[in-house]
């Protein structure tokens, strides 16, 4: 699941935050199988996986950096690296306050990936007859 890795990389190098103060991980991941071609030859979506990437920011600095500075990063990010997506994305954010300066953030991103596959006879995926390997 190469997008929340993306992410969750995006996050810790804004540098709002220590790295060991965000998490993440995959929720909800359903396996959708395709076999469907992609538009080039040689080539076959093989399934689909569709998950919300969730993350957990611990102590954000919302005292000093609003926690709006982080949203629309990430919005920016999420509408440039997630091109295939065809529907507007909405996220809910939960905020624990601790205190004037540090709160817990929590959000959970939807995200949509292609297993794809290309014709290679060295390939360990059979597709009537032909070996697929992934890409």
């Amino acid at each position: 699941m190469q997008k929340i890795a993306d992410l969750h990389n995006f996050i810790i190098n804004l540098n709002l935050v220590a790295a060991e103060q965000v998490d993440s991980f995959v929720d909800d991941l359903v396996i959708t199988p395709a076999l469907r071609g992609t538009g080039v030859a040689g080539q076959l979506i093989i399934a689909e996986k569709d998950y919300t990437a969730m993350f957990y920011i611990e102590r954000y600095p919302h005292g000093g950096i609003s926690e709006d500075a982080l949203l629309a990063q990430i919005s920016a990010w999420v509408i440039q690296n997630d091109t295939e997506r065809t529907a507007s994305i909405a996220f809910p954010l939960i905020v624990d306050i601790h205190d004037n300066n540090t709160a817990d953030l929590e959000f959970g991103i939807s995200f949509n990936e292609l297993i794809i596959a290309t014709a290679d006879v060295n390939g360990t995926i059979d597709v009537d007859g032909t070996k697929y390997a992934l890409i």
